[in-house]
Order: structure tokens, then sequence, then C-alpha cells
């Protein structure tokens, strides 16, 4: 088999102080398969040239101006050789048996094929950034379907992309948006939580807040655009934002209190996590407040 079966992409932005970790992983890979890894990097910190020299065999593609992860992607999409691409983020670790189970998954026909996310930054504040935005997707569950996957984990079959395009460009939460459009088209997300990878968050306090705050923004100016709100239902969303701390909070409890691998951290982390999904429902409830503002200029 002469082409490469597997690409796997990474999106940097000023990683130089994790990416080491994360290509070290995938060279301690079990898999005896090829396949291809590409860097689209964007650095001020010299990263590219810290990968070029320490891992010669890594693709490095640079970009002179700042690239959000998903036109990183894009970028990548567009260079990959394989037939199934798959995404790790500079912060993530793999698990050794990442790609061994990654191309095992694969062997069946779903296209979209996403796994688990494992807290790699155990301090209090990493747990409490960890509860707030990857409780969906952690391990020690069943497979199942789902309507969304974190692309520092996800692969797709190359058809994937001919058939519906790339990824929005811009902004963050933009690979939800793709997602959801996927599942539009009836694709169904298969969760895989055997393709496990560590996630390094953010272990600072002033840090998690303004990526919560951030966050939350970025995902309903998505939402805004995606599912194309009116004037209307982004003020209804505005108004009803409050409920969103309540949703999250139980959402995340309930599905602590079924799989319990890491019930006792939630617990701890609670207050932290608590104050964290304030900051992303103030950050949502700006975001539907801009989107609100540019209908009403579109319109005016």
């Amino acid at each position: 088999h002469g082409e490469q079966l597997l690409s796997v992409i990474i999106a940097s932005y000023n990683s130089k102080r994790t990416i080491n970790d994360c290509l070290r992983s995938l060279e301690n890979q079990t898999t005896d398969k090829d396949f291809e890894i590409i860097v689209i990097d964007s650095s001020t910190d010299d990263t590219a040239k810290f990968v070029k020299e320490r891992f010669p065999q890594v693709n490095v593609h640079q970009s002179q101006e700042r690239k959000y992860p998903e036109s990183a992607r894009n970028i990548g999409i567009s260079v990959a050789k394989g037939e199934i691409i798959a995404f790790i983020d500079a912060d993530c670790i793999a698990d050794k048996n990442w790609i061994h189970e990654l191309l095992k998954a694969h062997q069946s026909p779903q296209p979209v094929i996403g796994g688990a996310i494992a807290n790699g930054n155990p301090g209090y504040v990493g747990w409490a950034a960890y509860f707030c935005e990857l409780t969906q997707w952690m391990p020690g569950v069943q497979t199942k379907w789902l309507v969304d996957l974190v692309t520092g984990n996800t692969s797709y079959k190359r058809e994937v992309f001919e058939k519906y395009g790339r990824f929005m460009e811009g902004p963050y939460s933009a690979d939800t948006a793709f997602h959801w459009r996927l599942c539009q088209n009836g694709i169904r997300l298969h969760f895989v939580p055997s393709i496990l990878v560590y996630h390094r968050y953010i272990d600072n306090f002033i840090k998690f807040l303004s990526h919560e705050y951030f966050h939350g923004q970025s995902f309903a100016r998505v939402r805004v655009e995606a599912k194309n709100f009116s004037r209307l239902k982004s003020s209804t969303y505005m108004i009803l934002s409050p409920l969103i701390v309540l949703k999250l909070f139980l959402r995340t409890g309930i599905i602590n209190l079924k799989n319990r691998i890491y019930l006792l951290h939630y617990l701890k982390a609670l207050p932290l996590f608590m104050l964290g999904i304030i900051f992303w429902t103030t950050g949502e409830c700006v975001g539907y407040a801009k989107g609100w503002n540019k209908a009403n200029k579109e319109n005016t």
C-alpha cells in the first residue's frame, strides 16, 4: 500500500511548550502502519523552527498570519494525502494505541469517528476547565452517537470534506457548526472512547475565566450564523441565558453521576466549575447581543 492511509493534522499557535509531548506521543505509537504528520503553524514563538529541528519527519506548513484552529485545519486538509484525516491538538498527548484504535474504528463505514478526551492537567483549575468544556467526551463510557465531537480527537474519511466542504473559517467553535451541518445531512457522528487523548488544559485562574467567556461568546456567534437566528430568536436566547447555567450544571452533574470515573474530581472542582459556566454564559449572552445588533444593522 504505497499511498499513506492516514494523515494526522495539528493546528499550532504558540505551542512550543506543549507540542514536543504531542509529537513524541505520536512517535511512540504501537502501530506498524504508516501515517503522515502535518503541523500547520502560525506561531510567533519559533514553534515551526523547533518542530523542524526536533522532528524532521513532520511536514510543517507555516503561515505568517494568525490562523484560528479551523482555518489551520482547512489548510491541513488541502495538503493531506491520507484517505483518513485525523486531528489532534498541540496541547494533547495521544494514548499509545491511538492510531491503532482509530484505524480499527475506520474499518467500519462510519465517515466521522471521534474519541475520548481525558484530563491531562490534574490541578484544581485544570479540572474545572475540563468539566466546563469536555464532560461529554470523557473516557470510560460506551460507544454512542453524538451531535458534536471535539476536533482535538476526531477523524474523518476524506470524502466527508469532498462532499460537504470544509470548516467555517475564523471563529472558535466552527467545528461545531460543521458537525451540525453533517447531522442535518443525515451523517451520524460515532463516539469511540477507546480512541483516547489526554488534553492539557488551562491551569491559570484568570486565563480560565477569560477563556470560558471568550468560548461562550464564540459559541453564540457560530450558533447565530450557522442556524441563521432572527432578531427575535437572538433576543430570546439572550433573555433566557441565565437558564444556560442551570442546564450546563445539570448536564455535567448527571453525566458525572452516571459515569463515575471523575466524580470525586468533579465534586472538588464544583465551586470553580460553577464560576466557569457563569463566565461562559455571560459570554454567550454577549454573543447573542452582538448577533442581534448585527441583524439590526443589516435590516436598517
